[in-house]
């Protein structure tokens, strides 16, 4: 009776169990163990598969807990979701509704207005109203080099004495310099700071003959935007010979500065007096030209040399040049003509002198003194002047035309072994620079017997 009053309570353990894993209550639990307690020993094992029973169960009662508070969390957002939704829904609602379409007439004139705005470079027009900008250096440099070194040959100015041509321009940008085009807001316009650095090669001429040829650099700062006419005919410009800068690849400083010959002189003070005007013309030109491509407002950029050759038709300065070209060219020729004929009478009527140093190789002093020397004469004189092995003077004095370039070839002569009894050589009077002093002093060293004389400096 005892066992089966334990059997009837264990299994009314189990259901009060069952009921608890269903229900969540830990009350249940507590009389499952009060009553597992009260067992006979007998049933000890029933005892343990109830009690592993009731872990199970116990379990099983803690998933289904978690798991309906998940599916409770998963509705309360759904219904959020939904609330969200709906609020939506009225705010779009409440907005006024959508203009009707254009008309076939409004939608022609919005697409004549894209193809005005557009000017068929490709830009949409909603890009123009934001900042944009196309960078004009290179445009700059084209425009100086073909406008100041290409055009009619660089010539900046020619007069009875002396010309000079621009050989080598750039635009100096340096740190702080610019140059862009830009569009804002629809508009376009252009902005620059810049300098213009240029190379000049020059001559000095007298009776139409070129005594001296030099070199320079010249100078043009802070070309700018803000700049007027008025800017641009008082624009300074830096202006320096060869002399005035140290040999290439050497420091400031690192070498003196050599003197400058009196023609160099010339040649700078000419620059100063006649270069201005139209380098700062030129200025101008430029300035104008960016001025158009801003008007223009087209992104992509003309060439500089068509730009260059447009101007020059509408000034009328190409025809100009072209006339004056072909009026120099005949002019050249006359003079080119009328020199030959001079030459060809001079050379018939040379100096006794003269023909006896170019006939007689047994002459022991050559004098060629005031015999109105030219550089075409001395190539002859050195060809007869090398047959002669007993001269011990040559005298060249005044022979003002006989120049370094035509010394050179008597020199190399000499320093080879022509004349070898050769002890006085007189270049007093000749047109003999530095040059040729240079290169006496090497004549020195080969043929020390030799003295040389030029006039006193």
């Amino acid at each position: 009776m005892a066992a089966l009053a334990s059997k009837e309570a264990l299994k009314a353990a189990l259901l009060s169990q069952r009921t608890a894993k269903k229900a969540g209550d830990a009350a249940a639990e507590l009389m499952w163990a009060g009553v597992a307690r009260e067992t006979q020993p007998e049933n000890a094992k029933l005892a343990k598969v109830y009690e592993a029973l009731a872990a199970a169960a116990s379990a099983e009662t803690t998933t289904a807990a978690a798991t309906l508070r998940v599916t409770r969390d998963a509705e309360e957002e759904a219904a959020a979701a939904a609330a969200a939704a709906a609020a939506a829904d009225s705010a779009v609602a409440s907005l006024p509704p959508p203009p009707p379409p254009p008309s076939a007439a409004a939608a022609a004139n919005a697409s004549a207005v894209a193809k005005t705005t557009g000017s068929g470079d490709g830009i949409d027009p909603k890009e123009r109203w934001h900042w944009k900008e196309r960078d004009l250096r290179d445009f700059i440099n084209d425009w100086l080099t073909a406008c100041m070194v290409t055009h009619n040959g660089g010539l900046l100015f020619e007069n009875e004495r002396f010309q000079a041509r621009t050989t080598i321009i750039r635009g100096d940008f340096g740190d702080e310099g610019a140059a862009f085009l830009n569009w804002r807001k629809g508009k376009c316009f252009a902005t620059y700071t810049f300098g213009v650095r240029f190379e000049y090669q020059g001559a000095v001429k007298m009776d139409g003959r070129v005594i001296g040829q030099s070199k320079g650099v010249v100078w043009l700062r802070d070309v700018g935007n803000f700049d007027d006419d008025e800017a641009d005919a008082n624009r300074p410009l830096d202006i320096t010979g060869t002399w005035q800068h140290p040999p290439q690849g050497q420091q400031p400083g690192q070498t003196p500065l050599r003197e400058p010959e009196p023609y160099e002189v010339q040649l700078k003070e000419a620059m100063i007096e006649f270069s201005p005007e139209p380098v700062r013309a030129r200025i101008r030109q430029l300035r104008k030209a960016l001025d158009v491509l801003a008007e223009q407002g087209d992104k992509s950029l003309p060439k500089a040399e068509d730009v260059v050759a447009a101007m020059l038709e509408e000034s009328g300065e190409a025809g100009a040049i072209a006339v004056a070209t072909e009026e120099a060219r005949i002019q050249a020729d006359a003079a080119v003509k009328a020199e030959e004929y001079v030459e060809g009478l001079r050379r018939k009527h040379r100096h006794d002198r003269h023909v006896a140093a170019l006939e007689d190789p047994t002459l022991a002093t050559v004098s060629l003194s005031y015999c109105d020397l030219r550089p075409a004469d001395i190539g002859e004189l050195v060809d007869a002047l090398k047959k002669n092995p007993v001269a011990t003077t040559l005298d060249l004095n005044a022979n003002n035309h006989v120049d370094d370039a035509a010394l050179q070839p008597l020199l190399l002569a000499l320093a080879n072994g022509a004349m070898p009894e050769l002890k006085v050589l007189n270049l007093q009077g000749t047109g003999a620079s530095v040059v040729s002093r240079n290169m006496c002093k090497g004549l020195k060293m080969m043929r020390k017997a030799i003295e040389v004389r030029f006039d006193e400096e």
